[in-house]
């Protein structure tokens, strides 16, 4: 029997006007509600959140942006590169920056880029920071995006947090992902959230699913080097549950 909360998704995801809703969305200043909104849809329709939101570069929504790669901050560049906020008239305002940095040499993801500022997610020792940065201070790194299958197979962790990912090698090419996630309220109520599929990787794209239905869970992996970019449909588990973030594999 559908929940409460894949009822609310299954509204959002059929209304008629995504980019209408989704005006609504930055008319709403980015409250809870409305990240939970433009979470929903973008699991469903990140190219309409893109186009949206051309200036959206944050946490949550990060791990649906299309265009992924792998970066760093030049040598040369300023010895800190700040993050700047998101919110309205930024980045290009100064009271949009922000008092996290980083420095010369470090990696970054970089998902997108407008105007000469790039949207870059930066792993610090115990959490992850995502905002705008501005592009002359960013490199891009080449690699090689074909993958084996034993660079997909391990235990996948999102720092912070208690969520993973188990992924195994079975048959000749094909891969069995399990997660498990939870989310609480602080106040003793906790949700779950588990899958257990398998799926055939693509270069550097997977995808495992439970079913086609509205209500089956659905999940896409994308390997950029040592970084695992996950994101879900919202129907993996509970309200307030998904898999999405950016993934290191545990050391064996």
């Amino acid at each position: 029997m559908p929940t409460k909360t894949s009822n609310f998704a299954a509204v959002l995801i059929n209304w008629p006007d995504h980019k209408a809703l989704l005006r609504l969305v930055i008319n709403m200043r980015f409250s809870r509600k409305a990240l939970l909104v433009a979470s929903l849809i973008s699991a469903h329709s990140p190219e309409v959140l893109a186009e949206i939101e051309p200036y959206s570069c944050r946490n949550g929504a990060f791990p649906s942006y299309q265009d992924m790669k792998l970066g760093f901050v030049r040598e040369g560049s300023s010895a800190r590169s700040y993050f700047y906020d998101d919110d309205a008239s930024c980045p290009h305002q100064d009271t949009c920056k922000t008092s996290a940095y980083i420095v010369p040499g470090d990696e970054v993801l970089v998902a997108k880029t407008q105007d000469g500022w790039s949207c870059v997610w930066y792993q610090g020792v115990d959490r992850e920071f995502v905002g705008w940065m501005r592009s002359e201070n960013l490199g891009l790194k080449l690699y090689e995006e074909s993958y084996r299958l034993s660079d997909w197979v391990g235990e996948w962790r999102f720092t912070g947090t208690d969520t993973f990912l188990k992924i195994t090698q079975v048959q000749k090419d094909g891969l069995k992902v399990s997660g498990e996630a939870s989310w609480s309220n602080g106040r003793g109520l906790i949700n779950f959230g588990s899958f257990d599929e398998i799926g055939t990787p693509s270069g550097m794209n997977l995808e495992v699913k439970s079913g086609d239905e509205t209500y089956d869970c659905k999940v896409h992996l994308r390997l950029v080097r040592e970084y695992l970019v996950v994101y879900d449909n919202k129907m993996c588990g509970g309200m307030n549950v998904n898999f999405d973030g950016v993934y290191l594999k545990k050391a064996s």
